[in-house]
């Protein structure tokens, strides 16, 4: 079974710049940055990676606070440039990278990349993937990857770019760990024996509240002496588990709408808006909708529409723009 994939050339474009900005509108903010203007981009999914194989000249991509939050992307990236001029990292804080630099991107922090004329690839995996073996991966944030130690990852990503067509199907889901593996290697490990605040007592009652939340969230009853009662600890305990995430009801409502937003961008999701709100446990559509609105700038319905969500199509029918299946492939890291 051949890997899905897409090619978009600006050159075949009657828009241009236009058609690439709109290409990448779901998930960066995307500018000229003066410089003449080209782009190619040839996508390719596997299960659990994406990676994009990008030729790019007189463009930046951003993503502001307000953007980060909006969003609902929660992976991280790895660019690794080949050939060309290419900056990237925290906003106002970019570097510029040598040919063979690997820069990591954590997609829930704000960012910014500038290219001219550059030849680089991009590797997008799910947090869960990284974090397995790489658990303090968003601590390199816009960092350039120590040469030292990159020299392993960046043979794999480029092997992975030439021969993306060989994959078996029911292998590529190991593509993605070996190549967070070797990421991890990349990053280093912290000291063995380092304290992991907080507690490990902490931790393991947070983890079983946010369980016993998360298997209910869809009942719109659902309070904080239902599930103290629910982990057998006192209402107190419970809302000191809670206390940095702004207390239960706030951590509540902010799963719900985070539910909310990705199935509101998910290509295959039919559940009409209202639907949707009674179904993650909100009170009215109008809480609902006022909710969404206050966290992400956008009521549900127009966001759902400048996402792309709620198409009906299969994202592999044919005709299916790059646009569609790049927010179909990102949805699916999820």
């Amino acid at each position: 079974m051949a890997t899905p994939s897409f090619t978009f050339a600006s050159e075949t474009e009657t828009t241009g710049f236009e058609a690439y900005r709109d290409l990448y509108a779901a998930g960066s903010d995307v500018a000229a940055t003066g410089a003449p203007f080209h782009a190619r981009v040839d996508g390719h999914r596997f299960e659990q990676l994406l990676l994009f194989e990008r030729r790019l000249a007189g463009v930046a991509h951003s993503r502001n606070p307000a953007r980060v939050r909006r969003d609902d992307f929660d992976h991280f990236t790895l660019q690794l440039l080949c050939d060309g001029t290419f900056q990237g990292g925290p906003i106002g804080s970019e570097l510029a990278l040598a040919q063979g630099d690997i820069i990591l991107f954590d997609m829930t922090r704000p960012q910014r990349t500038l290219a001219e004329g550059a030849h680089f690839l991009t590797v997008a995996l799910p947090r869960d993937v990284v974090e397995t073996v790489a658990p303090h991966a968003g601590k390199f944030h816009g960092t350039i990857l120590p040469r030292a130690n990159t020299g392993l990852l960046g043979d794999l990503l480029r092997s992975l770019a030439r021969r993306r067509d060989t994959v078996p199907a029911h292998s590529a889901v190991h593509v993605s760990r070996a190549v967070a593996e070797f990421l991890a290697i990349a990053i280093g490990t912290d000291a063995p024996g380092a304290a992991v605040p907080p507690a490990r007592l902490t931790a393991m009652r947070l983890e079983r509240a946010q369980a016993f939340i998360d298997a209910r969230l869809g009942d719109s009853r659902l309070d904080a002496a239902t599930i103290a009662s629910g982990i057998a600890v006192s209402r107190s305990v419970l809302y000191r588990l809670f206390a940095p995430a702004g207390g239960v009801a706030q951590y509540i409502l902010n799963k719900r709408l985070e539910q909310m937003r990705a199935a509101l961008r998910h290509s295959t999701e039919s559940r009409s808006v209202s639907t949707l709100a009674y179904d993650f446990g909100f009170s009215s559509e109008s809480h609902c909708s006022r909710a969404f609105r206050t966290a992400y700038g956008l009521p549900p319905g127009r966001y759902r529409a400048e996402t792309g969500g709620g198409r009906t199509t299969s994202p592999e029918d044919p005709g299916v723009g790059a646009k569609a299946l790049m927010v179909d492939w990102v949805s699916k890291l999820y």
